[in-house]
């Protein structure tokens, strides 16, 4: 029988709720308390209407059109020219030491500034994508069955085939291509993957190999490469924690290195800060049709519904990993992946909707590299249904669940360890 706390009304509409005690209470009517608490966003308005009216174009254009692979229009075209010119920078400053080491004189000076400028090459030289240091990697013979999935499914959309696969306890999933071979890695985030069903694994990697198929800007050598500088200029020139110290509790340096490193910060930092921010909408179109094509490549190959699922499920990422942690801060017999699994598999479809109805407040900046989650989801359930090309069967499932075990073990054990 219902009790009578377990309803309420809408203050906004006057339509009655159902009051669960551990999600939020809103109204699917007028959206009061979707959103209970909303990020501070600072970006400047009229940063926020160019950003809105690009997603917004580009998802009208997509609905009522073919979507097709990036093509090279002008605003991909001048973000390769953009990207160059930051790429000439390091050769620039190498050329510019070598010629104060020949002409200029005298000696010790002409020495002085050339090792400045060598020192500036070596700061904005090129970085190759690297493996971050807290991943486990698995090879074939220690998880067989992924690895044979994995093919399939490189095979099915016609990329290459994965050198390797690493294990996270972060609640992601992701596709890269690693050092200056550009071997395919896919790295599979354990609170994440707990939480799919085995079909919705299928969608969230078909996605993946999707940007191997097509790929987007970011991924290619030269524009990836310039972001590779303009990441580590961002890290150089931005105030670091040890500033934020200094600053909270007033505390000023006597040699006056504070005063330099701001006036640094709020010239180079602020430059290098307008430049990405240029380069980011540049490839934006690029970028966000790219995410769009491996949606609908996911749709192809684990079908259409899989593929919406899969994306609302990965709205659930952040609550997946407060499951885990929580499991190992207060461990029980119930093994921590499995409590991911009962946490996402209790959410009501009804939290759900509101975390897309979020989606929609929150992402419709363009800042991130993914479209907003209810325009993927929306376009996805636009166009005709498709039905699976392969099939991940629970049997399977469960055979790289046992064959991950390990690895997830001593992932755990660590992010235990750490907390």
């Amino acid at each position: 029988m219902q009790r009578a706390e377990q309803i309420t009304r809408c203050p906004d509409c006057g339509q009655q709720l159902r009051v669960n005690p551990r999600h939020v209470t809103w109204c699917d009517k007028c959206d009061w308390n979707v959103d209970p608490a909303p990020e501070v966003d600072r970006t400047p308005p009229w940063r926020r209407r160019l950003e809105h009216r690009l997603a917004d174009a580009l998802y009208r254009e997509l609905e009522s059109g073919t979507v097709h692979r990036p093509g090279w229009d002008a605003a991909r075209i001048s973000a390769h020219v953009l990207s160059g010119l930051i790429l000439l920078l390091p050769l620039l400053a190498f050329l510019v030491g070598v010629g104060l080491l020949v002409f200029y004189r005298p000696l010790w000076l002409s020495g002085l500034l050339a090792l400045l400028a060598f020192g500036i090459a070596f700061l904005l030289r090129p970085r190759a994508t690297r493996l971050p240091d807290d991943i486990y990697l698995v090879h074939r013979d220690e998880v067989p069955t992924l690895y044979a999935v994995l093919d399939e499914l490189a095979d099915a959309i016609g990329t290459r085939r994965v050198a390797a696969v690493a294990v996270t306890t972060d609640a992601n999933l992701w596709y890269a291509q690693v050092g200056w071979r550009f071997r395919p890695v896919v790295c599979i985030g354990l609170p994440l993957w707990a939480g799919l069903s085995p079909q919705e694994r299928v969608a969230v990697l078909a996605h993946e190999f999707g940007h191997g198929r097509h790929g987007d800007t970011r991924s290619g050598w030269v524009v990836g490469a310039a972001w590779s500088v303009l990441g580590e200029l961002q890290a150089t020139f931005a105030e670091q924690h040890g500033d934020r110290i200094r600053r909270e509790f007033g505390y000023e340096d006597p040699t006056g290195a504070t005063l330099v490193s701001r006036m640094l910060n709020a010239t180079i930092g602020v430059l290098v800060s307008g430049v990405a921010w240029l380069l980011e909408r540049l490839a934006f179109r690029s970028d966000q049709r790219a995410e769009y094509l491996a949606d609908l490549k996911s749709g192809e190959i684990a079908g259409s519904e899989a593929s919406a699922h899969a994306l609302e499920r990965v709205l659930l990422a952040d609550t997946s990993y407060r499951a885990m942690e929580r499991a190992l801060r207060f461990p029980t017999e119930i093994d921590p992946l499995e409590a991911v699994r009962r946490e996402v598999t209790e959410i009501p479809a009804h939290e759900i909707e509101r975390r897309l109805r979020v989606s929609r407040l929150r992402e419709v900046r363009t800042d991130a590299t993914h479209p907003p989650t209810y325009l993927r989801t929306k376009l996805l359930r636009s166009r005709p249904a498709t039905s699976a090309r392969l099939v991940l069967g629970i049997d399977r499932s469960r055979a790289i669940d046992h064959e991950l075990q390990p690895t997830a073990t001593k992932a755990l054990a660590a992010l235990r360890a750490s907390l």
